[in-house]
């Protein structure tokens, strides 16, 4: 695992001060502080730091072919490079090092950049100059899950695994992407290809640049195809699924330094201890976190699981104070999430790194890929109601609302009362942070005014992942579209950072792409089965797991990782840094909210008002985040 960054001259610009590179490299230390590697050659500069997980005496790179005529820089882990090297072996091809990303060096040597893709099974982002066709090629792994931003400016185009390489080589002003804010406010993360920065871009999940004589050109090489599969009966794919997962969790394990798991109380951290725990010799070390809340509480669900799993097991807790690492989390994650959980991950891994490991696996992906969220249950509730005229839907939403204010009753009652729209706009609904006209009230007028002149909202774009689906049941579009923008944005996102800022390399066995093709055939009714009001989620892994996961795990409902900040936001003081962001100077200086609509915001929420928490979050992740990176 590491960090990397560089840049190449694309029309005839003057080489960059060489002392930029090395400080955008020293910049990224967090995430490799085993080594360091820096290679230029007039026109093209490459750095890297190092977590040296793989061949950790020789692994070091920049890494150069026989000829030293093509370079590249590596983040990730190649879980089949062993397989393609025996392959490449065969054709000749003789390695000077046990590192996979030699592997992926020769694979574009062999086969050329489509083909050298097309061949790996792992996470990765990884930049390659070939000098001899003169040509950089950034690539960025199939399901999003290691992260490679890029920018053009004064001639040359930039890159680097963090937000903060680049800008420290390019010396580009810092400037609000207003579209990003929007987007921010509206699903509480920044979509790709943008960020938060106007001018700095990410390297979209599945694609490859091709930076070539002056030409940047951008192109997907990996598009996942969700269809009827063969007329297998359930057993059969279960079977499958079970020998797909069991192998995925088994490549996962290729480390020589440790490695342990996260472990909370549900189905996807268990599955993920019991296969790795049978496939160890020695007892797997497992981690969990538990709140004072109790509603996010399951210490005790883990510690059963790791007793009966058998894993060494380390629980931790976290008290009323958790949230006082927010600005610190924030640093590192680089962009505003709404919704605070980083912080908890950022402790995890913290914890992590005390207990000596450099490696851990972790049960993210899951959810995607079989259908576990609330909005899958919520869609299928929903359906019946859809085509009722608004007046009586609105009837039901309201019913709903009164008998919880939940986060997943306040999605269903806005799907409600907007009732039958395109797929894009239905799966934003579910994912709305807070009403939308309170969103309007709280910006600013200046803000409100350019976002009103600024065309088409970033939101809109994700209509242009649908023709993959195409003619699929809406499910199945949903699932897709969450694969591409929420999981990727978010979810992978802050996994990356929280691991990274702490040198901890997260791995995420669900997420393997032979297993998402495989699941992108099974019908529906085996990710979620059961009765109208007694719907089963995941259900072909619970049923694939039945050997091996306990049974308290493997039939508990799904709680999700997360952080008490409702309850935080309610307190009538909030820390000093917290204070101080929201305060009506740091708000007016920042010039994104109106003071008086944020206090009243505030005060609506203690008030214990819905649909307010998460949205006043985004506030506080905006306004910490100019006041760390803006100034």
């Amino acid at each position: 695992m590491c960090g990397i960054t560089g840049f190449l001259n694309l029309n005839g610009a003057m080489p960059p001060d060489p002392g930029l590179l090395i400080r955008a490299n020293d910049a990224l230390e967090h995430r490799g502080p085993d080594d360091a590697g820096v290679f230029t050659d007039g026109e093209v500069g490459l750095a890297m730091r190092r977590l040296s997980i793989i061949d950790v005496a020789r692994g070091h790179q920049p890494l150069s072919n026989e000829n030293d005529r093509i370079f590249i820089v590596f983040n990730g882990e190649i879980y089949n490079h062993m397989e393609l090297r025996g392959v490449l072996t065969g054709y000749g091809h003789r390695f000077k090092t046990d590192s996979d990303t030699e592997t992926i060096l020769h694979a574009y040597e062999q086969w050329g950049i489509e083909g050298c893709l097309s061949r790996l099974r792992g996470m990765f982002a990884f930049a390659i100059w070939d000098s001899t066709e003169h040509t950089l090629f950034l690539c960025r792994d199939r399901m999003g899950i290691k992260p490679l931003y890029y920018s053009e400016y004064g001639g040359r185009i930039y890159f680097s695994s963090e937000i903060r390489g680049i800008l420290i080589q390019s010396g580009m002003p810092r400037q609000i992407n207003m579209a990003g804010v929007d987007a921010f406010l509206t699903v509480g993360f920044v979509p790709n290809p943008c960020t938060i920065y106007k001018g700095v871009n990410k390297l979209p999940a599945a694609h490859f640049l091709a930076a070539r004589n002056g030409a940047v050109t951008i192109r997907k090489y990996w598009e996942l195809s969700y269809r009827e599969g063969d007329a297998a009966d359930a057993q059969e794919l279960t079977d499958e699924f079970h020998h797909l997962l069991e192998e995925s969790i088994r490549m996962h394990l290729m480390s020589e330094v440790p490695l342990g798991a996260l472990l909370s109380g549900g189905i996807d951290s268990a599955t993920i201890a019991a296969f790795a725990q049978k496939a160890l010799a020695t007892p797997l070390k497992t981690i969990s976190i538990s709140f004072d809340s109790s509603h996010l509480n399951e210490a005790q669900a883990a510690m059963e699981t790791a007793g009966a799993l058998g894993t060494d097991h380390v629980p931790v807790a976290f008290g009323n104070d958790s949230m006082d690492d927010y600005p610190r989390a924030l640093y590192f994650l680089e962009e505003p999430l709404a919704e605070p959980v980083f912080v908890t991950e950022y402790e995890m891994h913290r914890v992590c790194r005390q207990n000596g490991l450099k490696v851990v696996l972790t049960g993210e992906g899951s959810d995607e890929l079989l259908a576990g969220y609330h909005w899958h249950r919520g869609e299928i509730w929903a359906r019946p109601f859809l085509r009722l005229p608004f007046g009586l839907r609105a009837v039901i939403a309201q019913g709903l609302l009164l008998r919880s204010h939940g986060a997943g009753s306040m999605a269903m009652y806005r799907t409600l009362r907007e009732g039958r729209r395109e797929v894009g706009e239905y799966y934003r609904t579910w994912l709305t942070i807070g009403d939308p006209r309170i969103k309007e009230r709280i910006l600013s007028r200046e803000v409100s005014s350019a976002l009103k002149s600024n065309g088409q909202p970033l939101l809109d774009s994700w209509r242009d992942y649908l023709p993959a689906v195409a003619g699929r049941p809406r499910h199945d579009q949903m699932l897709w579209l969450q694969s591409r923008t929420r999981m990727v944005d978010d979810i992978n996102h802050s996994l990356d950072r929280m691991s990274m800022a702490h040198s901890v390399e997260a791995r995420v066995p669900f997420l393997d792409h032979k297993l998402w093709e495989f699941c992108a055939a099974v019908p529906f009714r085996l990710k979620i089965d059961g009765a109208y009001f007694n719907l089963t989620e995941k259900y072909l892994l619970r049923n694939a797991v039945k050997d091996i996961v306990p049974e308290g795990a493997r039939m508990r409902k799904k709680k999700g990782l997360a952080a008490p900040y409702e309850a935080w936001l309610a307190r009538s003081r909030l820390p000093d840094w917290a204070e101080t962001v929201l305060s009506d100077a740091q708000i007016k200086k920042v010039g994104l909210f109106s003071p008086k609509e944020v206090k009243r915001l505030r005060q609506e929420h203690q008030a214990g008002l819905p649909d307010r928490a998460t949205l006043l979050m985004g506030v506080v992740a905006l306004q910490t985040w100019s006041h760390l990176f803006m100034g």
